[in-house]
């Protein structure tokens, strides 16, 4: 650093670490004939060691960073701390001419050695001009300011080993944070060189990071010839003009982050039937505001192109990245905090919060400090152990997907979150890195078609409901119609038998509002929920609805449920819902196979339940007209049935699938043409 200290009139802006130092070594008397003067110490930080030094010396101190704009004499700014509120008092300073000094580590150490050099050169050339210095002398001097540029340098060279260090600490950390992240994501440099390729963009695109990082081939998983990347593009600073050469009208400046683009495209090589991918690409810049590269994210959007049944699982908002990036940890920390989606740093052990990324804030309404230092299980659904229980067994090196669990904001809204949690390393300890997407409104609309199915179930009970509202109707209907026919001819009706008539009254009321009831509480819509229960209640449920039209059908019912099943935990009402349509499903295959077969056909529906290894089973079985293994490979597909044209949607297995593996359930099937078919559903059971 060279800087003339002649007549300079400074002041200081931070009394942290170094500022001790530095005005100690410039109020050394050998600077009385450059006649320096320092003016002012400001930093609202009243407890930092260069406050307190410069009260030593008889240095002004302020707490006020305004108060700089009253020093009319200052020359000169040593700035050693960054604070937002500074940008406009400075830039007034510079335009009075005043000349600031934005001090990084690096450089207050090449500040300290210029002027640690500037004395001793002071001292030797007054002792130069001494008439009585000898020859020894002046071999003595030389030998003394020769040592004291060979202690600068080595500590110059000190300083730089152990930046060096640091800072690839903080590129291994920068490393584990993107690798951790579910959302395909890769960064290149200013020279268009690929630096980062995390799993996800390999599961998605099915080219490893081997094969790419380190070179500027990140176009390859993408297309057959060359062509730029969106985040070639923003390195490059294309105009809309010539993005447009490449891209079409398929590219659009993002309207949520500042100066980046997204687009969408199919690729027809991708997966087995090709895939529709969305591209977020924003800048990375230094502190000067230079473009250093460049992050970019990738969205498979293929299932909403496809169905339009989900809204978007990711979002596609960037975060702003720092405006003042100076050295790799502040590059880590853009990254972290610009990522798309919630991230939270957790300590494996007590699974309490250690850090949390921007979009944390924006979308669980927590400040960073309300959450620092908070379990994490505070933000999670307390009745849904399975979570808690997951991050514990979690091994380093590994990671699990959490789906459709419920999450807490501040302000006590739930909503609905996949979240995938990776167990690795940060900052020298073992940490949980995890990261979650708002998936609610997928969710409600999910639910939305669950309740379409039971009103659809609803019209197939109709007749059983009809029949058991009939019988105690009919009941009522004798008893009035008797006692109307006693008071006509004027017989009088002993109390005993009033009291029986009135008590077949009371129970047939009671039978046919419990027919009402239960009806009701299934076609309301339910919430997600998931509560312990016994799978036995669902399934006898749903006989008392289904009992008669089993009945008319002329259906032999064996049920052999086991009265010592565990706990399992699902949602009663969507169970149920699930075992009417495989029964209603087994009626109509029952039904058909009399219709195509001469003679009397067996009809026989069995329900069982039982306990195996560790899971609780139950298996519909039916006598029907079966299926072939084609229909048995797509049979959970939405809208796939075999029934004839008004007689099914071809939603009601694809619900039930759905809802089974919301459970953690598994179901499979047994089939032969014409032999039947039998459902095994099986669900984890509660320890």
């Amino acid at each position: 650093m060279n800087l003339d200290l002649n007549q300079r009139k400074i002041a200081v802006i931070g009394g942290n670490d170094p500022c001790c130092e530095i005005i100690n070594r410039l109020m050394d008397p050998v600077f009385v004939s450059m006649d320096i003067e320092v003016l002012l110490v400001a930093d609202p930080l009243i407890q930092n060691e260069g406050i307190s030094c410069a009260k030593i010396l008889n240095i002004p101190t302020a707490t006020d960073y305004r108060e700089l704009l009253g020093l009319e004499t200052a020359n000169l700014v040593l700035k050693l701390k960054n604070d937002e509120s500074l940008a406009p008092i400075l830039e007034e300073m510079e335009t009075r001419g005043v000349e600031v000094l934005d001090l990084d580590s690096y450089q207050v150490v090449s500040f300290l050695s210029m002027i640690k050099t500037e004395a001793e050169k002071i001292r030797v050339r007054e002792k130069i001009t001494d008439e009585d210095v000898c020859r020894d002398d002046l071999v003595c001097l030389f030998d003394t300011f020769s040592g004291h540029i060979t202690e600068i340098s080595s500590k110059k060279t000190e300083y730089l080993k152990t930046e060096r260090a640091e800072l690839l600490e903080m590129e291994k950390e920068l490393s584990q944070v993107i690798q951790g992240s579910m959302i395909p994501t890769f960064i290149i440099n200013n020279e268009h060189i690929l630096t980062h390729w995390n799993r996800a963009c390999e599961e998605l695109t099915g080219h490893n990071a081997y094969e790419l990082v380190g070179t500027d081939r990140q176009w390859v998983p993408f297309r057959s010839a060359k062509r730029p990347t969106l985040a070639d593009i923003v390195v490059e600073g294309l105009s809309g003009a010539d993005i447009e050469k490449y891209y079409g009208s398929s590219w659009r400046r993002s309207k949520i982050v500042k100066e980046a683009l997204e687009a969408e495209e199919f690729f027809p090589h991708l997966g087995e039937k090709g895939k529709w991918i969305f591209f977020t690409a924003a800048p990375i810049k230094s502190p000067d505001g230079r473009v250093i590269g460049a992050i970019e994210t990738l969205r498979d959007k293929t299932e909403d192109k496809a169905a339009q049944q989900e809204i978007a699982l990711q979002d596609q908002e960037l975060v702003k990245l720092h405006e003042k990036y100076k050295k790799s940890e502040e590059k880590y920390r853009s990254l972290f905090n610009n990522n798309p989606n919630p991230i939270f740093i957790i300590d494996s052990q007590s699974l309490e919060i250690l850090d949390i990324n921007h979009r944390v804030e924006n979308d669980y309404g927590y400040s960073k400090t309300d959450l620092l230092g908070r379990a994490f299980m505070d933000l999670c659904d307390r009745d849904d152990d399975t979570v808690e229980n997951g991050l514990k067994s979690l091994a380093r090196g590994e990671d699990i997907l959490f789906t459709k669990k419920r999450h807490l904001k501040k302000s006590g809204e739930k909503f609905f979150v996949n979240f995938k949690v990776v167990n690795t390393t940060y900052s020298n300890r073992d940490v949980l890195i995890a990261s979650s997407t708002d998936i609610t409104e997928s969710v409600e609309k999910e639910t939305q078609l669950i309740q379409a199915g039971k009103l659809a179930t609803l019209g197939t009970m109709a007749a059983g409901m009809a029949h058991e509202i009939n019988q105690p109707l009919n009941v009522i209907q004798i008893c009035a119609d008797l006692i109307l026919k006693m008071i006509k001819k004027g017989v009088e009706i002993p109390d005993e038998e009033l009291v029986l008539m009135a008590n077949d009254i009371i129970d047939n009321v009671a039978r046919a509002s419990g027919v009402i009831k239960h009806v009701r509480d299934f076609a309301r819509q339910s919430d997600r929920d998931l509560k312990k229960l016994n799978l036995n209640d669902p399934i006898n449920d749903v006989f008392k609805v289904l009992g008669h039209q089993l009945t008319v059908h002329s259906v032999e019912v064996i049920r052999n449920l086991d009265e010592n099943l565990p706990e399992i935990r699902a949602e009663h009402n969507r169970l149920e819902q699930v075992f009417i349509n495989l029964v209603t499903n087994a009626i109509d295959a029952m039904d058909e196979k009399a219709e195509k077969t001469e003679g009397t056909v067996e009809k026989r529906l069995v329900m069982e339940t039982c306990v195996r290894d560790g899971r609780v089973v139950a298996t519909v079985s039916d006598t029907g007209i079966g299926m072939s293994e084609a229909v048995k490979q797509k049979i959970f597909e939405p809208f796939f049935t075999t029934k004839e044209t008004g007689k099914g949607t071809g939603l009601g297995t694809s619900i039930s699938f759905g809802i089974i593996k919301d459970y953690g359930g598994i179901i499979d099937i047994e089939s032969e043409e014409g032999r039947g078919a039998k459902f095994i559903i099986s669900f984890p059971a509660i320890e």
